[in-house]
């Protein structure tokens, strides 16, 4: 669900034709991460302006030397509107403009801070990893806003203390955004719970553990997530270049931080975080890895133009859930959704159980009846399409020949609802 930044995901008893069920919940936060936007800039240039403001600069910048007063003038009103690109999701348009810009001021950290978050959400770590270097050499030559740009970005390396001392210099400063401070204690919090992890890195991910999570779990849990990906591929297209960064916890008390419901153990929210039990049964762990891996894939693929019945239902199919008619039928006794808005609006709220248990069942059902009337190969290009641009609508009535209103109406028939 998108309160607080939460989009849940499957409880242990939805029925499954796969075993061993697991507790799961992926959560989406919508924070300035590698995966998703911040909220847009409060005195960004309007969108209709943005045009002629390049368009002026350009011209300033044919005859400003590199690193001169007016180069660096020309600098700041290119980063200005990089910035603004970046805080609503375009990385792409934003690393044009800030490039530019550090052609014209190579000194300016606050540039270098945006181009390293810039590469982190187009997944190309090396390079984030080198204009990251840049940045830190360059932080005492930028104004403070430089701290609240590389809290983000250590926080997507899960690099906690750096991000936590990033953001308390940028509080020092007189820092005063409510988004940055709470992120500084969102990662205080969450510092406190993950001393001294460690880390093994994998050919598309690096999973860090808890001291209290064995070192063979850490491992295992690194090869599944290799596994899920190579799996998932051929439906929810290549990894990203970067390496995803999944979190194992011994306990329960990150979630507890994150009020995370008692029925989960797994969550999104640009890492893959998931709780690690003692007396694991095999399987279960590889289970909720590759579902919150479908989710991330989703994401990363799809921003947020994916409705939440999709986003779960798809992310339970990746794993290799399955459900039947019949116990979709009793799961949904007496809670069966009017519409796909409706069940889309029940993962909106806080879940109960046995209301989690009921949506999540319908949730799959639903993808389950879509794949079964046009095929892998059509959500497959649905996905596509949604990661090109488009809308949920367009790209379903495009490779299905079906509404969102009409899909539902076809399943509720099929299961007998």
């Amino acid at each position: 669900m998108i309160t607080a930044g939460f989009l849940l995901g499957v409880p242990p008893s939805v029925p499954s034709a796969r075993a061993p069920a697991r507790r799961s919940l992926a959560a989406v936060f919508l924070l300035a991460s590698a995966t998703a936007a911040t909220a847009p800039l409060p005195d960004a240039p309007p969108p209709a302006d943005r045009d002629r403001i390049v368009a002026g600069l350009h011209a300033r910048a044919a005859f400003a030397l590199p690193g001169s007063g007016e180069a660096k003038r020309v600098a700041e009103g290119l980063e200005r509107l990089g910035a603004a690109y970046l805080a609503e999701g375009d990385a792409g348009r934003a690393s044009e403009l800030l490039s530019e810009a550090y052609a014209l001021d190579e000194g300016n950290g606050l540039i270098l801070a945006e181009l390293t978050l810039c590469h982190l959400r187009a997944g190309d770590a090396d390079a984030a990893r080198f204009y990251l270097r840049l940045a830190e050499q360059n932080v005492s030559h930028a104004p403070p806003e430089i701290y609240a740009v590389l809290g983000d970005a250590y926080v997507s390396l899960h690099r906690l203390p750096d991000a936590v001392a990033a953001w308390d210099e940028f509080l020092r400063f007189g820092g005063t955004d409510p988004a940055v401070l709470a992120r500084l204690s969102r990662a205080r919090d969450e510092l406190a719970v993950s001393h001294g992890q460690r880390s093994l890195e994998f050919d598309h991910f690096t999973v860090f553990g808890d001291p209290g999570v064995p070192g063979e779990v850490l491992r295992e849990a690194g090869e599944s997530l290799e596994a899920a990906s190579a799996a998932q591929s051929p439906l929810l297209g290549p990894p990203p270049p970067a390496r995803q960064v999944a979190v194992l916890y011994a306990g329960r008390a990150y979630f507890s931080l994150a009020s995370v419901p008692d029925w989960s153990s797994g969550l999104y929210d640009g890492k893959i975080r998931v709780g690690v039990e003692p007396g694991e049964v095999p399987g279960a762990l590889a289970a909720v890895l590759a579902h919150e891996l479908a989710h991330a894939r989703i994401r990363q693929a799809c921003g947020g133009r994916v409705p939440l019945w999709f986003h779960e239902g798809l992310a339970q199919w990746s794993e290799g859930r399955r459900v039947t008619v019949r116990d979709t039928r009793g799961a949904a006794r007496g809670d069966a959704a009017v519409s796909a808005g409706a069940l889309d609006r029940a993962f909106s709220r806080r879940l109960t159980r046995s209301a989690a248990r009921s949506s999540y069942a319908q949730a799959l059902s639903l993808v389950e009846h879509l794949l079964a009337l046009r095929g892998e190969g059509a959500v497959a290009c649905l996905l596509r399409r949604l990661a090109a641009g488009g809308s949920f609508e367009d790209a379903l009535a495009a490779e299905t020949g079906l509404t969102e209103g009409e899909l539902f109406a076809s399943w509720k028939e099929w299961v007998g609802l």
